[in-house]
């Protein structure tokens, strides 16, 4: 009796560490630009990666909950198809650069399930001649 209880908890054990290294070394992939999927051809194919590049201006549609667009770098792009249930940033528009989390299928389309925008600039301090920095002193 003791021996079954002892297996039962080391499969438990083995199962969640399993789960948990298999989580890890998903939440640690890096990101490619568009131009080294591209260098990666065949290989990026079916394989979950995650694609960075430039919002091609004018090319965001939308086609009920599904969102369409291309990211664009280095003379590489690819056209996105974003299914994912998590909400499109604020920031997601055209010329802004994307991360896309998903898979590339075979007909050259990058499948998503996670998208990032990068944050506008607009949010960064902006020290110039009539804006000074604040050093700290009171006079």
């Amino acid at each position: 009796m003791k021996f079954r209880f002892l297996i039962g908890i080391c499969l438990i054990v083995a199962a969640v560490a399993y789960l948990s290294v298999q989580g890890f070394q998903k939440g640690k992939r890096y990101y490619h630009t568009c131009d080294e999927v591209a260098e990666m051809g065949s290989r990026a194919v079916g394989h979950p990666i995650k694609i960075a590049g430039v919002v091609k201006n004018g090319s965001i549609r939308r086609d009920g909950h599904i969102l369409q667009f291309t990211l664009e770098y280095e003379g590489a792009h690819y056209p996105v198809r974003y299914v994912g249930s998590d909400p499109v940033p604020d920031t997601f528009k055209d010329g802004v650069q994307a991360v896309v989390d998903g898979t590339l299928n075979e007909q050259g389309v990058f499948v998503g399930q996670k998208i990032q925008a990068k944050c506008a600039s607009k949010y960064e301090a902006d020290y110039g001649p009539e804006t000074a920095k604040p050093t700290g002193d009171s006079a």
